[in-house]
């Protein structure tokens, strides 16, 4: 019972966080850039705004399921597991990307990096109902 609070308070956690990115994007623009160091990358070309605030609003959808989906995890742990595996190959894609279009490591590092951490969360938290499934 315990480890399910546990594995809701994290899960929420990380929602939280990843629902916080996808505001930051919806409303980011050369100033949120300079704040986070990068203002460099920013680009005034209204197609790549767009895109940007597109993507942005795909990662809040995924916060805000990742919070729904933290009520019962144990319900949907092949969504966390598929999930955390997805997370994964997204951020090895993120790793080889901005190695070879030779970004700086602090443009991409937070991004491959975070997508590790919440793909190992979703494949932790999500590994819970095959456990208790085995044991009864």
């Amino acid at each position: 019972m315990r480890s399910n609070i546990v594995r809701r308070a994290i899960l929420r956690f990380f929602s939280l966080l990843v629902i916080f990115g996808g505001l930051v994007r919806l409303v980011a623009n050369r100033s949120t850039f300079q704040s986070f160091l990068i203002g460099e990358l920013w680009t005034s070309h209204p197609y790549f705004i767009y895109i940007y605030r597109l993507l942005g609003a795909l990662v809040l959808l995924i916060g805000v399921t990742l919070f729904i989906i933290a009520s019962d995890p144990q319900k949907y742990a092949l969504v966390l597991r598929t999930w955390g595996i997805s997370f994964f190959v997204i951020g090895v894609l993120m790793l080889f990307a901005g190695y070879f279009v030779r970004l700086s490591l602090v443009h991409y590092l937070p991004d491959f990096a975070f997508c590790f951490i919440i793909g190992f969360v979703c494949m932790v938290v999500g590994k819970g109902r095959s456990e208790g499934s085995k044991k009864g």
